[in-house]
């Protein structure tokens, strides 16, 4: 197999991946691997055969790439453990939230429930779940 046959089929398989992935994937202007990928293989693509680009600077990006990779994991990671904590902090406790429904409201009682999920954070006061950013006052 050709180089040129090896970089159509790695093109073809990041094509057919990469458009797999935009069917599922809302609005989200961040550069994923996916995304990383279709540019490299771009620029393989459209660089100069008389004068191609370093193989240390294809080590570099992708080195750069996968440490924003590791450190945007690390950040969800704190976030959850932030939630986590903030969730734990309140259980027990008497807190005041703004009532959903009407704003000019507010609801209190003893926190019985914590939540905690990929996307959000939620207490249960008064066997009803409130989201943890609606509280607005702690006894």
């Amino acid at each position: 197999m050709s180089v040129q046959d090896t970089l159509t089929q790695i093109s073809n398989n990041t094509t057919r991946v990469y458009a797999e992935k935009a069917k599922t994937r809302t609005d989200n202007s961040e550069l994923d691997q996916d995304a990383f990928l279709q540019l490299l293989l771009q620029q393989l693509k459209s660089q100069d055969p008389l004068n191609p680009m370093d193989n240390s600077e294809f080590v570099s990006q992708t080195t750069q790439f996968s440490t924003l990779n590791e450190l945007q994991d690390m950040n969800k990671q704190l976030s959850y453990s932030s939630n986590f904590m903030q969730a734990s902090s309140v259980m027990g406790k008497n807190v005041t939230l703004q009532d959903p429904d009407d704003h000019m409201k507010t609801i209190s009682g003893e926190v019985t429930e914590a939540k905690i999920t990929k996307d959000d954070t939620s207490i249960t006061v008064n066997n009803i779940e409130y989201p943890l950013s609606s509280v607005i006052g702690l006894k």
